[in-house]
């Protein structure tokens, strides 16, 4: 069956139509999207103008945050800089200077020891003075122009002085307008540069004191513009790039020399960015504090310019005396074209090693001085004719007398305890003779050998010292065989029995007491002396003879032992131990019997002190090395004052002379008299138990010296102090101008002839008798022959 068809109605077809029910629908749909996107994009755009504004936020605080972090840190370098620079800025070395050579009218001096002295400062010798550092011999006359020093009592500008010699002695000084003037001297020596933790040296010298040529050279080569750029020279940096291109080689550095100031002095060599930035900033600092003066001051000292062993070399001054041995005002043209040629490359440039190279360098930096018109045409083809011409290196070598310098060294420490002020730059003026020390050196380098040889003996050791008598001041020291090893300082530390060498502290207390003459009998015979425990020492003399009663004055120039026993025991021990403290030894004395035959261990500084005091007339004084000290910049830090003690009667003091004195004529030390007969010494020999130490104390009329021989395993050296000692203290004095001694007998004492068989007081014509000093209260006007 068919199915049945429903009828459609016209609105029915039409709701059923599709395209009039969606046409609205569309339109709708537009409208809500364009809102959608207009919403969209407005908050994107609210999204990205809050970003922008949040970063400009960020950025200008950020700028605000490194301006304000950048001025900080321009602030601290600001600060750094200042403090080093205006505090001190190095930490200089200790400069240790030898005595000043003083001249005065009738002073008892030869031609031969100015002579040495000026070449030993480097003095050349020409026809005519021209400048500092020069001298004229002309006969006996000595001609000097001296250089500007500053002592440490002020400074002295460079002056013209003769010096006319007449006999034995300095007869006038005449000054450079003709007229006679009372004093002059030469600036000292300087013989040590004691470093620091630094690793750095140098001598400071002010501006003003660097040759004007100098400075020019060093502004033509490293910085043209110096006085016209603040630190920084964008046009140095393009004029070296474009010199180099055309040389083909670099002959020009870029930074200025404040810059090469900021690196050297207060960063480190590391080739980075940052620290290019840093030594910009530091030198646009140094620029706006200081002036260009200060600056150049400062580069000129600070500069490396050399490696001596272990301490760098910095700055002009010392460079000159280390490549040169003269101050820096002396130099020459080519002389100084040569350190401004290392500026650029000490160690490439280094002359001892490199001279062509060196050579070509120093050329370039004269023909830059001709272009630019510092040097004339003469001046240039004379430089260039010049050789490099440098000292040895091994000249400069520090230390070279370091007996003496521990001496030094210990007394600045009690001095000046204070390390800062010490590596402030002291300058140390001693009383360090160099013509002693260097015939000390000598007679102990020949000398050892030949007693050696001559002894058969082997492994000696010495110790040697000498005293300036009016000063109190130590003139020499050596410190052992080694004397260049600063090992153990024997001089100093190492005690041993002195022997002999106590006996005159015998005969002092003697006639301290007034009890015994020179002439007093002594008995020389056999003796035991029993000690409070019961024990017995039998004393002996040298040779084990016996000579019964003998004059004082025999026994002590003889060095007879039983007769200064018998005196030490008979005055007593105590005051012998007495007279020793008294004479200088700080240390106590064992007041033991074997005391009056040496049982006492000494230094050879000891010995010194106390044969000083005698020297001086019974005048105590403490021995020193050190004259003065002053800081960097002259003020004086410490000045020794020379007072003395007078801890012995006159007449004591005269008469025990006088038995030193016969010592050196006819007694153990006769041996002197054979070598400088004219001349009158005093001094004592001693001798240790078993040969093991050799002894002997002298002087002159200026000079106290101690020499000491044994062996540092104490094992006997075969040697007495005649044979020993005696023979270096000989040795020394040869080549220097001993002065004989000339000392003035008290009112207290009276010359009187005595009989040496009776030891009293007789007349001229009772047979044999002999001159002695003796008290005034002792001396009979009118004696007779009993």
């Amino acid at each position: 069956m068919a199915e049945k068809k429903t009828p459609i109605s016209k609105s029915s077809t039409k709701k059923a139509t599709p395209k009039k029910s969606a046409a609205p629908k569309s339109k709708s749909t537009k409208k809500t999207t364009n809102k959608t996107t207009k919403k969209s994009k407005g908050r994107f755009a609210q999204i990205r103008q809050r970003t922008l504004l949040g970063l400009w936020r960020l950025f200008w605080k950020g700028s605000i945050a490194v301006i304000a972090v950048l001025v900080f840190y321009v602030i601290y370098l600001d600060a750094k800089v200042t403090k080093q620079f205006e505090g001190n800025k190095w930490q200089l070395p200790v400069q240790v200077y030898a005595r000043t050579m003083d001249f005065r009218p009738e002073q008892y001096l030869s031609e031969k020891e100015v002579l040495w002295e000026l070449k030993r400062l480097n003095y050349s010798e020409v026809n005519q003075l021209s400048r500092t550092g020069q001298y004229v011999v002309e006969g006996r006359t000595i001609r000097i122009y001296r250089r500007a020093f500053e002592f440490y009592d002020g400074v002295e500008q460079g002056k013209v002085f003769t010096l006319n010699f007449a006999g034995k002695k300095l007869a006038s000084i005449v000054n450079e307008s003709g007229r006679r003037v009372p004093k002059a001297r030469l600036e000292p020596v300087q013989i040590a540069r004691i470093g620091n933790d630094s690793k750095q040296d140098r001598e400071f010298v002010p501006l003003d004191k660097f040759p004007t040529i100098l400075k020019d050279a060093l502004l033509v080569v490293e910085d043209r513009n110096f006085y016209e750029h603040h630190g920084v020279s964008v046009m140095s940096i393009l004029r070296a790039l474009y010199t180099n291109i055309k040389a083909g080689r670099t002959v020009q550095g870029g930074s200025t020399l404040t810059q090469q100031l900021a690196k050297n002095f207060y960063l480190t060599r590391e080739r980075t960015l940052t620290r290019k930035i840093n030594e910009a900033l530091i030198a646009m600092i140094l620029d706006f504090r200081y002036s260009k003066d200060a600056i150049l001051e400062a580069y000129l000292n600070e500069v490396y310019l050399g490696q001596a062993y272990n301490q760098g070399v910095h700055g002009m001054g010392l460079a000159a005396e280390f490549y040169f041995a003269k101050p820096v005002d002396e130099l020459e043209f080519d002389q100084i074209a040569l350190l401004v040629a290392m500026v650029k490359g000490p160690s490439y440039y280094n002359p001892r090693r490199y001279p062509e190279r060196t050579r070509e360098r120093r050329d370039l930096v004269l023909r830059l001085l001709a272009e630019n018109g510092y040097l004339s045409t003469n001046e240039y083809r004379q430089s260039l004719e010049r050789s490099i011409k440098v000292e040895p290196l091994n000249r400069n070598r520090q230390q070279s007398y370091p007996g003496y310098l521990e001496l030094v060294n210990r007394e600045l420490k009690e001095l000046l305890p204070d390390q800062q002020v010490i590596n402030a730059g002291v300058r140390i003026f001693t009383y360090f003779d160099l013509q002693k020390q260097t015939a000390m050196e000598e007679s102990i380098r020949k000398g050892l050998p030949y007693l050696e040889r001559k002894y058969k003996t082997e492994k000696l050791e010495t110790a040697m010292l000498s005293v300036n008598l009016e000063k109190a001041g130590v003139s020499a020291l050596v410190a052992g065989r080694d004397m260049r090893f600063s090992g153990l300082n024997r001089a100093l530390d190492t005690k041993r029995q002195v022997g002999s060498l106590v006996k005159p502290a015998i005969y002092l207390s003697a006639f301290e007491q007034n009890t015994h003459s020179l002439g007093t009998l002594l008995e020389d015979g056999p003796l035991e002396v029993k000690d409070s425990s019961g024990d017995v020492w039998t004393p002996e003399n040298f040779d084990h003879k016996f000579r019964g009663e003998m004059p004082l004055y025999e026994a002590f120039s003889k060095s007879i032992n039983i007769p200064a026993v018998n005196l030490g025991l008979d005055i007593g021990v105590h005051k012998v131990a007495e007279t020793l403290n008294e004479l200088g030894i700080q240390q106590q004395v064992e007041q033991y019997p074997s005391l009056l035959l040496g049982a006492l261990e000494l230094s050879s500084f000891d010995v010194a002190q106390m044969y000083s005091t005698i020297a001086r007339q019974g005048r105590y004084q403490p021995l020193t090395s050190i004259a003065a000290m002053t800081n960097s910049v002259g003020r004086v830090l410490y000045e020794h004052r020379t007072r003395s003690e007078q801890r012995f009667a006159e007449e004591s003091i005269y008469m025990t002379n006088y038995g030193l004195k016969r010592v050196t004529k006819d007694g153990t030390a006769k041996r002197i008299n054979l070598h400088f007969p004219s001349i009158q010494l005093a001094g004592k020999t001693g001798t240790s138990n078993d040969l093991r130490d050799s002894w002997f104390a002298g002087f002159d009329h200026n000079t106290v010296t101690v020499a000491w021989l044994g062996r540092d395993d104490n094992k006997p050296t075969g040697l007495t102090g005649s044979s020993g000692a005696l023979e270096l203290y000989i040795r020394y004095l040869k080549p220097l101008n001993p002065q004989a001694i000339a000392d003035q007998r008290p009112d207290g004492v009276r010359w009187a002839f005595v009989n040496p068989k009776t030891g009293r007081q007789a007349a001229p014509s009772c047979g044999k008798v002999i001159q002695l000093p003796i008290r005034r209260e002792q001396f009979n006007p009118a004696p007779t022959c009993l």
